[in-house]
């Protein structure tokens, strides 16, 4: 998978920049590329029981040895139990999975009672760690022995309100130092520039379909790579690991498809982060766009300190295109001297007259399982078929053009036919600019004649656009022409 070859990437380049022989451990932990270490502080509300002094600074260790870095049991994104929420969950496509259906045993987490009250006394006579039993964190430690074969990980339980003496009693070297902070959820508290690497990447639902999305998974854990990490690639492994959060069996670095089609998505995202927009990449009918606005709504952040000097990794995941319509997935990995993330995209192209691929419409801020969701949606119609559908564009009929409606108002339109899948593309207008366009999925795979879809995006004060996508076999489009509302102040 692409994203197991770039944390065996970041691996390898820590081997490659120790240049040990085999079985040597290099700085970082690593040997042979394929093993590594691991120091995991999970940030808990309470703090452990005992004084919060320099010398209580040690707590008590959990270690397990995980399987081969960067690889599944079955291959990565295929773990018995996955963190996070299947792919196909939003829409109500498919049964969602909790964080993680294998792991340890409660009983088996942890130290158990006499030996945790002989460490605390040899610890400086501290009270000793309260056993603690919680059956979602040892599934979650049981995905990592599955996903991280090789890698030797430490888990370390810390109070919130200790955890900046803690971080600021590490000294330089020390090798139990950590490498990873993590929460369900993670408090902002723990997430200070001052100790750790800010998150870049999109975090919040996008409304795709008529059916609200299943909220975010509360029991998977989120995490952070600190600053001074002593195993920083295997920090940044685990991290993108956490990010990805998703069942992705097929998302290999992908070496098939249109090659063509392929590199000008990834152009047009690659524009899209460097704040340059898509340029003379863009459909004649793509929506326009502010670049810098598509900047910070992909990247989480705004401000330029964040994103200077930023590395920008894009793969492909997938691709179908058939002639006339492409639709590609991506993932691209982000960092610079203080931030690191991932963003998840699907680009929609057309041949234009000359026969090169055009983007129609990217969304670059797209959640894994959204992704997922946006790619089965539409990749059917980038397939080859031997006969293209007639498809004709509808008629909008509501709202009016230039209308003032309250929140999530109802879209009508006029069906005329041929149509597998309409789509409402849609914008929201900021400070006289607008958003990036966002796809609205609304199969039409029953031939009626009308269409009534509640508007779920349109849900704050704000001016917006919407036009719609009539989608039928073999990639045939018809696009309708753009109308506007305004959703006013309750």
């Amino acid at each position: 998978m692409w994203l197991r070859g770039v944390a065996m990437g970041l691996l390898a380049a820590a081997g490659a920049a120790g240049a040990q022989a085999p079985g040597q451990t290099a700085a970082d932990g690593t040997s042979d590329g394929q093993h590594g270490k691991l120091t995991v502080w999970r940030v808990v509300v309470e703090s452990p029981p005992g004084p919060a002094t320099i010398a209580s600074l040690a707590p008590v260790v959990h270690s397990e040895t995980a399987g081969s870095f960067g690889q599944t049991a079955g291959g990565y994104g295929q773990t018995a139990g996955s963190t996070g929420q299947t792919a196909g969950s939003f829409g109500g496509t498919v049964a969602s999975q909790t964080a993680g259906s294998v792991g340890q045993t409660a009983g088996s987490f942890g130290e158990s009672a006499g030996t945790l009250a002989d460490a605390a006394a040899a610890s400086n006579g501290t009270t000793a760690l309260a056993e603690r039993h919680d059956p979602a964190w040892d599934r979650f430690t049981g995905d990592v022995d599955s996903a991280f074969r090789g890698l030797d990980v430490t888990y370390k339980d810390v109070g919130i309100d200790e955890l900046p003496a803690r971080l600021d009693a590490v000294k330089p070297g020390q090798a139990d130092a950590p490498d990873v902070l993590v929460g369900t959820p993670l408090p902002a508290a723990a997430q200070s520039r001052r100790y750790s690497l800010a998150t870049l990447g999109a975090m919040g639902l996008v409304p795709q379909m008529e059916t609200p999305e299943q909220p975010l998974n509360p029991l998977r854990p989120q995490g952070v790579v600190l600053m001074r990490a002593p195993h920083p690639q295997a920090a940044r492994a685990f991290v993108l690991w956490l990010l990805e959060g998703e069942v992705c069996g097929e998302c290999g670095k992908l070496e098939r498809g249109d090659a063509a089609a392929i590199a000008v998505a990834k152009s047009a995202l690659s524009g899209v982060l460097n704040g340059e927009g898509v340029g003379e990449l863009a459909d004649k009918e793509m929506a326009a766009f502010s670049p810098q606005l598509a900047r910070a709504t992909a990247l989480g952040v705004v401000g330029a300190v964040l994103l200077n000097g930023l590395r920008i990794d894009i793969g492909a995941v997938r691709a179908e295109a058939n002639g006339k319509l492409a639709v590609v997935e991506m993932r691209a990995v982000l960092e610079n001297r203080g931030a690191f993330g991932l963003v998840h995209a699907v680009a929609v192209l057309r041949a234009d007259e000359a026969e090169r691929w055009r983007v129609l419409q990217l969304t670059p801020n797209l959640l894994p399982a959204q992704q997922m969701v946006a790619w089965r949606s539409l990749a059917p119609y980038g397939l080859r078929s031997d006969k293209v559908a007639e498809v004709i564009t509808v008629a909008q009929a509501a709202p009016v053009d230039g209308d003032n409606r309250p929140p999530m108002p109802e879209l009508w339109w006029d069906n005329k036919g041929g149509a597998t899948l309409e789509v409402v593309e849609w914008q929201r207008r900021s400070d006289r600019i607008w958003t990036t366009s966002d796809l609205f999925f609304v199969p039409d795979d029953t031939g009626h004649l009308q269409t009534r879809v509640t508007a779920r995006f349109a849900d704050a004060p704000a001016s917006y656009r919407w036009r719609v996508w009539s989608l039928g076999r073999g990639g045939a489009l018809a696009i309708s022409p753009w109308r506007g509302f305004n959703i006013l102040p309750q």
